[in-house]
């Protein structure tokens, strides 16, 4: 069995660093596309309470904080609370009741524009009706935006109240 001898020449070379600059460049446009928009990070609590505003002393609120960290606007159209009566039903997205927080925030009204880098934070009330929907299957907040067909969901657990 003869070697294998291969030779190569200096156009040989160059034309394989071209093919896999070029490569690398595809793969790094490619991973641009994929993450340009914006990228919501949403997180959901139970059990808040507002300090120093009187008129809604005693309540407690679901709080909904909407953060863009992505590289271009997008614009919060709604606010929703789910309850799924069993995870299955979480799965498939078939929510046994569905409902609209009309006015989340007054500071920032909906529809409101979240531009990269901002905040946007909204709350509903956690009413007793609330709390028994969260302990009888699963309840979940979800925001809307005009980037998506599907709002993003979390789930809201709620919290044992401390005994003062």
């Amino acid at each position: 069995m003869k070697p294998i001898s291969i030779e190569l020449t200096g156009t040989d070379v160059v034309a394989w660093w071209g093919a896999v600059v070029a490569t690398v460049v595809l793969l790094w446009d490619i991973y641009k596309w994929r993450t340009a928009g914006p990228r919501i990070r949403f997180v959901v609590n139970s059990g808040m309470i507002i300090m120093g505003d009187p008129s809604r002393a005693r309540q407690t609120f679901i709080s909904a904080q909407a953060t863009n960290v992505g590289d271009r606007p997008t614009t919060i159209t709604n606010l929703v609370i789910q309850h799924y009566k069993t995870y299955f039903a979480m799965l498939r997205h078939k929510p046994s009741i569905s409902m609209l927080v009309t006015e989340p925030s007054i500071e920032q009204p909906l529809p409101y524009v979240l531009q990269p880098g901002c905040v946007w934070q909204g709350l509903s009330p956690q009413t007793e009706e609330i709390e028994v929907l969260a302990k009888t299957g699963y309840l979940v907040c979800g925001l809307c935006h005009s980037h998506s067909d599907r709002e993003i969901d979390r789930r809201v657990v709620i919290r044992k109240k401390s005994e003062t």
